[in-house]
């Protein structure tokens, strides 16, 4: 995202997401009763008003940012086929409202995960399948940790493991730093949530998602 947007807005982005972590963490006790619950608060404090101004020098952006989740429970929950939770994710308009870059981040959650979790490594293996490249969120009253999802296949699940070879992070990290930086998640990856699917492309798509216009002038600049 650096080869387009200006540092400016990437800092400011940047620190939303640390921020959002950091809110989320201080109200794990009120949610901690259901994961579902946990990633709602999660996107409730990531979500910022509608329409976000920033003034730079290449001219005017607008930042949306809202929250959705996938649909968990029922026949065919999209969750259960696709192995996700959800899906962070990045988009960035011109002037006349046309997507230019869009970036998607799908993630599984778990609370207290500790140990070997067979479950978890299941549903990562899915998520992998059918979304590579998502990250794997670890719930807990210490703090918010996340790893990258093929980290949790070849840990077989294990937490332990995967803490004792440095590859769990602070989620505020790996959302303000890699994600942005596109280290992680997929180009043009994106939700619909009437039809319930995956898609590559451009256009409407699902759950935590970062909206941004930009003005054409910006265009200008080589795109990654």
């Amino acid at each position: 995202m650096r080869d387009i947007l200006p540092e400016f807005i990437m800092e400011s982005l940047r620190d939303r997401y640390l921020a959002a972590v950091s809110d989320a963490e201080s109200t794990f006790g009120m949610n901690s009763g259901d994961e579902d619950a946990l990633t709602g608060a999660l996107g409730q404090a990531v979500a910022m008003p509608r329409n976000q101004k920033f003034s730079t020098p290449e001219g005017l952006y607008t930042v949306d940012i809202g929250y959705t989740k996938l649909r968990g429970r029922g026949k065919n929950a999209p969750e259960r086929i696709y192995g996700s939770d959800g899906i962070f994710q990045i988009r960035i308009y011109d002037a006349n409202g046309n997507v230019i870059r869009s970036k998607g981040l799908p993630f599984q959650s778990k609370k207290n995960w500790k140990g070997k979790n067979r479950k978890l490594s299941d549903q990562v293996r899915d998520m992998e399948q059918y979304t590579p490249g998502g990250i794997v969120i670890d719930f807990n009253s210490v703090s918010y940790g996340a790893c990258r999802a093929k980290d949790v296949i070849q840990a077989e699940g294990d937490r332990t493991r995967i803490k004792e070879d440095g590859k769990l992070h602070r989620l505020g990290q790996l959302l303000g730093d890699d994600f942005l930086e596109c280290e992680i998640g997929t180009l043009n990856l994106f939700y619909d949530p009437v039809k319930e699917l995956y898609k590559i492309d451009g256009g409407d798509f699902h759950v935590i998602t970062t909206g941004i216009e930009m003005p054409n002038n910006a265009l200008q600049r080589t795109s990654r």
